[in-house]
């Protein structure tokens, strides 16, 4: 059966600080949500935004990388300006740098910041045949094939970031994370098509969405339901009225593993459990 969570309430939450899901994760047992390693890889792999943090004598102390790619081990491979690949390729000792990436809700909703993940390691520069498989990466994960050449204004450097430490912040609440269980984990399979996802859902399926809230009473008359987060385990939806903001999210009778099982998952949900069962009185 599909089980309702109650989160909580966002009403006086701030753009850039995502609430715990606070009652929920006091009891929600093992297996029914990604956990905080699998949410950093989502977040390393698809958050909108990202800024490199490096230190003060490479030059600017924060940059944006013009395209982001994660490996198989988490590292992730940058496109930073040039002068930030000729101080890696001629320094003595290992820069130190901070990923921080960035994650909103593809959808209008109240409080749109849904995550934040800071990654803090050590750069390097690959070269040679290791430097053309990066550049190569870089372009298939940003889907712009004028990174394979590296001309005119999308030049610059490729670095990798080998992880050393890792927090994330979001509507789950704030984990570090052990650079060796982020080096195992896996990215959402859901996390490349939620955007799309989210918007059709927000776009075509607002009455079900609605409909299955009031059934379960996890919203009031007249509040707004809109669709905010989606994983394997479930669906959270944000409830906003003229006093309050809160979110309530749905579980899926069993992990799905892509986007074609999702269907099924959201029809049996969108039938409706027969009670909502929630963590919070």
């Amino acid at each position: 059966m599909p089980r309702a969570t109650d989160a909580t309430d966002t009403t006086s939450a701030s753009d850039s600080a995502p609430k715990t899901d606070a009652c929920a994760t006091r009891t929600r047992p093992r297996g029914t949500h990604p956990e905080a390693a699998s949410r950093a890889r989502t977040l390393a792999a698809y958050a909108a935004s990202a800024t490199v943090e490096l230190p003060g004598a490479i030059g600017e102390e924060q940059v944006v990388p013009a395209a982001r790619a994660v490996e198989a081990d988490g590292s992730v491979l940058l496109l930073l300006p040039p002068e930030v690949g000729a101080a890696v390729l001629t320094a003595r000792d290992d820069i130190a740098a901070v990923l921080h990436v960035v994650d909103v809700a593809p959808v209008a909703v109240p409080h749109r910041v849904r995550a934040h993940c800071w990654i803090a390691g050590w750069l390097s520069a690959p070269t040679g045949a290791e430097l053309a498989r990066a550049r190569g990466r870089l372009a298939a994960a940003t889907r712009d094939p004028a990174l394979l050449t590296f001309d005119g204004a999308r030049s610059g450097a490729v670095v990798r970031l080998e992880p050393g430490e890792v927090l994330v912040d979001d509507l789950w609440g704030a984990e570090h994370v052990e650079p060796d269980e982020y080096e195992e984990a896996s990215p959402d399979p859901l996390a490349e098509h939620e955007t799309e996802l989210l918007q059709h859902l927000d776009a075509s399926h607002g009455a079900e969405l609605e409909h299955l809230c009031r059934m379960t009473g996890a919203s009031d008359e007249g509040e707004r339901v809109a669709p905010v987060a989606l994983d394997r385990f479930g669906l959270r939806l944000r409830c906003s009225g003229p006093t309050r903001t809160r979110d309530v999210r749905f579980e899926f009778d069993a992990p799905v593993g892509d986007a074609a099982a999702l269907g099924d998952a959201l029809r049996a949900l969108f039938q409706g459990p027969r009670s909502a069962d929630s963590d919070c009185a």
